[in-house]
């Protein structure tokens, strides 16, 4: 698991969190008899007493949050080469599965029904008829969700891409190994200064008057 999967996981945790805590409620509608319809999400610590569990709308909220999260997970696995570098870029990735839920909820729609304005289900969305509306509080929530978590996402993925960029940059004139390390040539430290070769390959700048002569010339002088 790369810290791009676990960020995925991170966030699944935290959209679950957040459903447990605030699920749907159902309340008997004044207006018409018959069963309980969709009233809103409460804490689930402090909910209405005559409100009773939405259980089909959460389970379907759980669902969609597994079903991204899942998606998101095989998309960022490494390569076997490589496995902390996901082999789709983490942006492709995000903006794939931003459109794709933004095509559903949008194909999808939450309806209500007339006049009550009660909500009845999620329906697609050229199936509607008079007696039906779209539920807009719903529907805005659902997009508002979609974004913030799609734009939480951004910067977190941002963060891991440069601190995995960071530690590449660090650890990559590094030996990878003790063997390789202890392979590399160790400096001559034999001879202190320059060679006689090395001072002949160009003269100083530095010292105006005549070359120093060699032990040959010396002798030959002497």
């Amino acid at each position: 698991m790369n810290k791009f999967q676990l960020t995925v996981l991170i966030g699944a945790l935290a959209n679950l969190g957040l459903i447990l805590m605030f699920p749907p409620f159902n309340s008997q509608s004044l207006l018409r008899a018959g069963p309980a319809s969709f009233n809103a999400f409460y804490p689930a610590f402090d909910a209405p007493v005559n409100a009773t569990l939405n259980s089909g709308l959460l389970y379907l909220e759980i669902f969609f949050v597994l079903v991204n999260a899942v998606l998101a997970w095989l998309l960022l696995q490494g390569a076997p080469q490589e496995p902390s570098r996901p082999r789709v870029r983490w942006q492709s990735v995000l903006q794939w599965l931003v459109i794709a839920n933004l095509l559903l909820i949008l194909l999808f729609p939450p309806f209500e029904t007339q006049p009550d304005r009660a909500f009845e289900g999620f329906r697609f969305a050229l199936s509607g008829s008079v007696q039906r509306g779209i539920f807009l509080p719903f529907l805005f929530l659902e997009l508002f969700l979609l974004a913030l978590d799609a734009a939480v996402l951004w910067l977190a993925f941002g963060v891991v891409a440069r601190w995995e960029g960071a530690n590449g940059a660090e650890f990559s004139g590094e030996p990878e190994s003790y063997e390789e390390a202890s392979a590399e040539p160790a400096p001559d430290r034999s001879q202190i200064g320059r060679s006689d070769r090395d001072r002949r390959q160009r003269a100083d700048p530095h010292f105006g008057g005549p070359e120093r002569r060699s032990g040959a010339e010396r002798r030959k002088r002497s």
